[in-house]
């Protein structure tokens, strides 16, 4: 049985006769190598750049708070034509998939979600070394607009989202798609980071479109989303938009005994979520780049999961791609990567 197939099946929710595996990494050829899914994202260079370079609404060094509110004007910018957006996304995910088809993979068409751009558009200039490393600084320049300048920041918002939205039909519509994933944070460790009438107004709503639109096309909607989405009721609510979700980050797991109790609490949401709702997790990046983490120590982690979770409705994925500087070529988390594909074969 090849590797779409595979993850069909647990998305459709019958027992595989294998756990399917999904390598997060920037790598491409690494996803392909010791995965059943390729992911590759959907570009969209005009934006692409904002978290290093700045977006068109960051606020100035030094500049008052309510001077920078009072000059944020959603209308200054630019905005591009959604449909010349969509076209370019889709150009770039054509070249850089063009070397995985035929391989019997399980093919996602990525998106970063309309939450995450929209903070990119409010970025401070990212400092050179930093930019160079690799590192996206969070500053949450949307989420300020949101609870002092509501208007400007939903205006932000919806022309960003409503561009996406043809990204991700123009996605849906490709013959070698097997899925689409939205990749739109909106909670950390404690919570929803945007206001309670933001969400449901807006995040939730957007979401149901994305997904009615990848659904309409026959492929399976995704979404990837860090935080502790238990809190007030968001995780219950998503199971009833997407067909899957990663990385079900619920629960702090940079130690083993961490993550281990982080593999009990992601089974024991199934009691509030139901069995609708496709797991992409199990193997926390965290442990995979610490040195002082054994193979052994790692690979309790996902027996732990499958143990109380079981095999129907779980992809076992990495919980993130590399850390930034790291790479699966260094010895010992290549190490742990081989005895996760050899595990996931006889789970």
């Amino acid at each position: 049985m090849d590797s779409r197939r595979l993850v069909e099946l647990v998305l459709e929710g019958e027992e595989p006769p294998r756990m399917p595996l999904h390598v997060e990494s920037d790598d491409k050829g690494v996803e392909a190598r010791f995965g059943d899914v390729v992911g590759i994202g959907a570009r969209i260079a005009r934006w692409r750049g904002f978290y290093a370079s700045g977006g068109p609404f960051h606020r100035k060094r030094d500049e008052r708070l309510m001077e920078w509110l009072e000059r944020v004007d959603p209308d200054a910018y630019k905005w591009p034509d959604p449909a010349e957006v969509a076209a370019e996304a889709v150009d770039v995910f054509k070249r850089r998939s063009e070397r995985f088809l035929g391989l019997g993979k399980f093919l996602v068409f990525k998106v970063l979600g309309p939450t995450e751009t929209a903070e990119s558009f409010f970025a401070s200039p990212m400092p050179p070394e930093a930019a160079k490393a690799g590192h996206i600084a969070h500053g949450y320049g949307f989420a300020v607009t949101l609870r002092m300048a509501p208007k400007k920041g939903v205006a932000v918002y919806e022309r960003i989202a409503s561009t996406l939205l043809e990204v991700v039909k123009a996605g849906a519509e490709l013959d070698s798609v097997d899925a689409v994933r939205l990749a739109d944070d909106v909670a950390g460790y404690k919570g929803p980071l945007y206001p309670r009438w933001f969400v449901e107004e807006h995040y939730l709503k957007w979401h149901e479109r994305f997904s009615r639109a990848v659904r309409g096309a026959g492929k399976w909607a995704l979404l990837h989303c860090d935080g502790d989405l238990r809190r007030e009721g968001l995780l219950k609510q998503l199971a009833e938009v997407y067909d899957g979700i990663h990385p079900v980050d619920i629960a702090p797991k940079s130690t083993v005994s961490a993550a281990l109790e982080w593999a009990r609490q992601v089974a024991e949401t199934r009691r509030d979520v139901g069995w609708r709702l496709t797991y992409f997790t199990g193997a926390p990046i965290d442990l995979i780049f610490d040195d002082s983490v054994a193979v052994d120590e790692f690979l309790s982690v996902p027996r732990e999961l499958v143990k109380a979770h079981g095999r129907r409705k779980l992809v076992i994925a990495t919980t993130h791609s590399e850390y930034p500087g790291r790479s699966y070529a260094e010895e010992l988390p290549l190490r742990k990567l081989e005895a996760l594909v050899r595990l996931v074969r006889t789970l």
